[in-house]
């Protein structure tokens, strides 16, 4: 079971790496001066969290920088090996439309689409007001960091998720999300890389 998890995992990571797509995927950026392409420095991920008891999203740089793997089926590949420890992981597959209200992060996690999408939306920071808004799409790919758990937000964050998308979510042993560099609020768009 851990070693058909891993390797999930490090397929995922592979293709997040690898697919040059849009907002918060990985690839290699164009240096338009020379017109050759660079090596990303830094995992990027968009981070699901809690500020001032309302629910948000930052662009993540996970520290420290990437390194070229030495392992046996990925050598010379970009890697990240500091993700660290997960515990009782699930698969759920959302099989019709499921908008699945407001909540928050059952605990700080890894969460990756594998297939299908889904949207983000939170709510006002005014108790008094419903509405809905700053709408986020994932996508097969994507890797978000959830951390925005009740002690942290309060309504936390709406989810939407289409037919046929199915996530794994990969609580931290530590409930502490790997080290990283706040890059800036809201999802992101294009990684820097």
């Amino acid at each position: 079971m851990l070693v058909s998890l891993l390797s999930t995992l490090s397929t995922c990571m592979l293709g997040v790496l690898a697919t040059p797509a849009n907002h918060n995927r990985v690839y290699l950026a164009d240096d338009s001066s020379t017109g050759d392409a660079t090596l990303p420095q830094n995992l990027t991920l968009t981070a699901l969290v809690g500020k001032n008891g309302v629910s948000a999203l930052e662009c993540w740089a996970l520290t420290p920088e990437l390194i070229s793997s030495t392992s046996t089926g990925t050598v010379g590949a970009l890697s990240y090996p500091h993700l660290g420890a997960t515990g009782n992981s699930s698969w759920a597959m959302f099989t019709q439309l499921t908008n699945a209200g407001l909540h928050t992060a059952p605990a700080p996690q890894y969460v990756m689409i594998m297939t299908g999408r889904g949207e983000l939306s939170f709510p006002s920071s005014d108790p008094n007001d419903d509405t809905l808004s700053g709408n986020y799409t994932l996508e097969a790919g994507d890797i978000l960091i959830a951390q925005d758990t009740s002690d942290v937000s309060e309504k936390g964050h709406n989810s939407v998720w289409q037919p046929g998308t199915s996530v794994l979510q990969m609580p931290f042993v530590s409930g502490i999300a790997p080290e990283h560099v706040v890059l800036h609020d809201g999802g992101c768009e294009r990684p820097h890389m």
